[in-house]
């Protein structure tokens, strides 16, 4: 099961996810720094080849200290199950976060020049990434697909970590015995189970007109139920699972550079 490389990297300027590098609040000082340094020989880069570039660089983001504290979850999937419906009936504002300011920029050219800026402005960022992160990248397009290749070795690394698969087989199969759907017992498997299982049922939801708060709050019950009875059953997994998973993607956005979560 692949994530995909904008929730998993936090990649956003440089793949066009849209946004500005951001920092991590933890050990928010060297990320921001690299960040900055990035951005700057970028904007040297761009302005050597008679470009205007403006460094760019957002606030650090909160990062929870510890995602797999028990009470915690259970407070969480207490209210909000898997997060599925309670998207519907407790509807948060989008985040605000600056806009680049250099897509505005982007945004006043048409045509060949803007098809210029675009070329140097990719070829500066892959001058940044080599001389700021010390990756061994020609292209975009390669920085792309050495970043396939690492989600690919963490989806691994998560699937066959022994105290996680030894963990893995008694949360599936007390999920089983509490009459929850299990569809494979791996662990990447079993720690999207939830929210993809409820997922489907707001998208079968959805396609029969748009889904209101009321009409989602029935849903929002037995996905509360079915999320604390995943939660009970899979304590000791996710005790272990989510700091391994945790450690081993925020190695991988630091070396590609962008933040911690």
């Amino acid at each position: 099961m692949r994530v995909l490389l904008c929730g998993l990297l936090g990649l956003a300027v440089l793949t066009g996810c849209g946004g500005a590098p951001t920092a991590a609040e933890n050990g928010a000082g060297a990320t921001v720094d690299k960040v900055r340094e990035r951005e700057t020989v970028i904007a040297t880069c761009m302005k050597q080849k008679g470009f205007a570039y403006t460094p760019s660089v957002s606030p650090p983001k909160k990062s929870d200290a510890n995602p797999a504290d028990y009470a915690a979850m259970k407070a969480y999937r207490s209210k909000n199950g898997f997060g599925v419906f309670s998207a519907v009936v407790y509807p948060e504002p989008p985040e605000t976060q600056a806009p680049d300011p250099n897509q505005a920029t982007i945004a006043s050219l048409s045509g060949a020049k803007k098809e210029a800026y675009l070329k140097v402005m990719n070829e500066c960022r892959v001058t940044a990434l080599r001389q700021v992160n010390g990756l061994k990248v020609n292209s975009l397009a390669e920085y792309q697909d050495q970043m396939s290749t690492e989600i690919e070795n963490i989806d691994k690394v998560l699937d066959g970590d022994p105290k996680v698969l030894e963990l893995a087989a008694p949360f599936a199969e007390c999920l089983k015995s509490k009459g929850e759907r299990v569809t494979s017992a791996k662990p990447l498997a079993l720690s999207v189970r939830g929210a993809e299982m409820w997922g489907k049922q707001a998208d079968q939801l959805g396609k029969a007109g748009k889904v209101t708060a009321e009409a989602a709050r029935p849903y929002l019950v037995k996905e509360i139920n079915s999320a604390l009875v995943d939660l009970e059953c899979g304590k000791d997994f996710y005790a272990a699972f989510i700091p391994l998973q945790k450690r081993i993607t925020n190695e991988a956005r630091v070396k590609y550079g962008f933040e911690e979560r």
